[in-house]
């Protein structure tokens, strides 16, 4: 039969703070930290979805959360591991959670439901008023007693970790309902204690979510008049300061529930990262610094005004960059030459199995056009997001999103000049 339409699809992006192996599977006694936030946004219109309150704050405040927590002195002997996860396609009823987790009921993934202790997620956090962010949590799980006592703790963490910085930390009634979030997808399968970190109580602060005005002026990024686009790419904007402080106080809440002790105060992100990644995914990814993150057969996925629309031909330009992105970010440079980059297995001690290898473009070499590549070595990988109801063939789920895209038809015209009436006779 002719097919109409395809699923809407791509992947989820995950790393963790210690080395996963990827075909492995965690024992069920050990417990780590999980740290999600979504990544698409949509609109009225066809791929055009700037999504910056309703997504790029958010996952831009994770990346540097990652990268603040990596570069934390001890971070690779706490007791617990933190993964940091990044769904695609949750704003069609959550296409990359609900997959993530039947993934991980399957055992289709490293761990399962019953590993994660903690489960942190940042909604919309670009639009705080009076510095005030929102911990939510869910009343119903939380009538559990041993689940309320650990709700408490990742509480407290957060309280402690914003103590003596510009975010002030707020609770919302106890009996108010989670805000739209991944973590309910996670909360349908299993009593996990969680806490959704946003800007807003009861109600959005964002005027244009899922709109096409959800752009950069939305979250108030502005930068002086005439600097040129490599000034604005370096330019530290309030917004990226006020996203930067949101990710410092994640990165030290996620280094005390993974068991760290004392020294989180020395736990700071960077300013200059977040406002070079808002820059990228909000008004520019053809920048310098993001060619210098990529592999040199990936330039094609770089432009002005990136769209985080899931779409359906997969991975999309969003993924991939933010798979280099948080690669370079919380990885390693490693001293391979290219082919042992691109083909790790034949290298002794490179282990393939925890992570991934990169040949990246590298920064420009001086004023030349040259470049000076390298290998950088992550613990980022992709899993599928694809609705499970399309796994499982069961076009009527009323469990899992069945959201596709038309086939989009080329239409075609022909011509035909036609002779006048006195030619013909």
């Amino acid at each position: 039969p002719e097919i109409v339409c395809d699923p809407l699809l791509d992947y989820n992006v995950w790393s963790s703070l210690q080395p996963i192996n990827a075909s492995g599977r965690l024992q069920p006694g050990q417990r780590l930290v999980l740290a999600a936030t979504r990544v698409d946004s949509h609109s009225f219109f066809w791929n055009v979805a700037p999504g910056a309150e309703a997504a790029v704050g958010s996952f831009v405040a994770l990346l540097a959360a990652a990268q603040a927590l990596q570069a934390a002195p001890g971070s690779q002997s706490l007791p617990r591991n933190v993964l940091f996860v990044f769904f695609q396609g949750e704003t069609f009823d959550y296409i990359g959670s609900s997959r993530l987790v039947f993934d991980m009921e399957q055992e289709k993934f490293p761990l399962r439901l019953e590993n994660i202790g903690a489960f942190l997620e940042l909604g919309q956090v670009s639009l705080r008023n009076s510095s005030v962010l929102w911990m939510h949590t869910d009343p119903v799980s939380r009538r559990n007693e041993s689940v309320e006592s650990q709700v408490q703790t990742l509480l407290d963490a957060l309280r402690s970790s914003g103590s003596g910085s510009n975010v002030s930390l707020q609770e919302p009634g106890v009996s108010q309902p989670l805000p739209p979030s991944s973590f309910q997808r996670f909360l349908r399968s299993r009593s996990i204690p969680g806490v959704v970190l946003s800007d807003h109580r009861a109600a959005f602060h964002n005027r244009y979510f899922q709109s096409i005005y959800d752009t950069a002026e939305n979250i108030r990024m502005r930068y002086p008049e005439g600097l040129s686009p490599e000034e604005q790419l370096e330019f530290v904007t309030d917004t990226a300061k006020a996203l930067a402080e949101v990710a410092t106080l994640l990165a030290r809440a996620l280094f005390s529930l993974a068991g760290g002790g004392t020294g989180t105060e020395s736990i700071q992100a960077d300013p200059k990262t977040v406002t070079r990644l808002l820059y990228g995914f909000l008004l520019n990814s053809n920048n310098s610094w993001f060619q210098s993150l990529i592999k040199p057969d990936q330039k094609g996925i770089l432009g002005p005004f990136p769209q985080h629309y899931v779409a359906v031909s997969s991975p999309t330009n969003t993924t991939q960059l933010l798979q280099a992105v948080l690669g370079n970010l919380t990885g390693a440079s490693v001293n391979l030459s290219r082919e042992q980059c691109q083909n790790p297995g034949k290298t002794p001690g490179t282990q393939p199995e925890l992570f991934e290898y990169w040949w990246v473009q590298g920064p420009l070499d001086g004023n030349s056009s040259s470049r000076i590549p390298g290998c950088v070595r992550s613990g980022v990988r992709l899993s599928p997001a694809l609705s499970p109801a399309f796994e499982l063939r069961r076009w009527d789920s009323r469990e899992f999103s069945t959201w596709t895209e038309s086939r989009w038809k080329d239409i075609r015209a022909r011509i035909f000049l036609v002779a006048s009436r006195e030619l013909e006779v």
